[in-house]
């Protein structure tokens, strides 16, 4: 029985080729997403200008992690060129203090301007190997090419596109961000202090930053915490 439908299969593909099974001409591509987060702060290096003339210093900056966990399940080894972090939204958090001397500026993977804004990309070149049958993790530190001391945090999202070189890509969803830590929390120690211009500002900053993080699809986890922390502060 088994011979004999194998020579009738055999047959029907003799005498109607199209009938034929077909290799797939767009196979999904081998690298996938496989879990992404947004996590705990890391040391960066960072750079600090001073008007004054005095020669730079060096100093640890803080920043979140945000990393994706991908997976080649192909034959062969796969280059990721480069990833394009594409922001949604650029929110400057607080309110003036009017203070600021130093330039601070810091090595983070991806720089954006000062002036970036929703829609804007930054690209950032990569030269990363996954082998083939494989499993790793990348990661991101995300901040401000430079900001003054005295200056404002930002709540930054974005996507990440990873590009390979087969032309297919991988999307890391959408995350909320604050940074710079370092200036967050001196707007913090100000905000209870009450050492900004107009200290009226302050509750209202809170809960817009509180409607923020309620709003987004994954905050960071120091973003959740200064919300709480600002909350707190302006409390009456």
């Amino acid at each position: 029985m088994v011979a004999l439908v194998g020579g009738t299969a055999t047959a029907i593909f003799l005498l109607w080729p199209d009938a034929q099974p077909k290799p797939d001409e767009n196979p999904p591509p081998p690298v996938a997403l496989v879990d992404s987060d947004v996590d705990r702060e890391q040391n960066v290096k960072a750079d600090v200008y001073s008007d004054t003339g005095i020669p730079p210093e060096k100093l640890l900056e803080r920043a979140s992690v945000v990393s994706a966990v991908l997976r080649n399940s192909g034959d062969n080894p796969v280059l990721v060129t480069h990833a394009d972090v594409r922001l949604s939204a650029a929110v400057t958090v607080g309110c003036d203090s009017g203070s600021g001397l130093a330039t601070i500026q810091a090595q983070y993977d991806v720089k954006f301007p000062v002036a970036a804004a929703a829609g804007y990309v930054a690209t950032r070149k990569m030269k990363y190997t996954l082998p083939p049958h494989s499993q790793e993790r990348v990661a991101f530190t995300v901040g401000p090419e430079k900001h003054f001391a005295g200056s404002l945090p930002k709540v930054y999202t974005f996507t990440i596109d990873l590009h390979m070189d087969d032309g297919s890509k991988v999307t890391i969803p959408e995350v909320s961000y604050l940074s710079p830590l370092k200036v967050a929390q001196g707007f913090l120690d100000n905000a209870k202090a009450k050492r900004v211009r107009s200290p009226a500002c302050l509750p209202q900053q809170a809960r817009a930053v509180s409607r923020l993080v309620e709003g987004a699809a994954r905050p960071s986890p120091e973003l959740r915490e200064f919300s709480e922390e600002f909350t707190r502060a302006t409390a009456p």
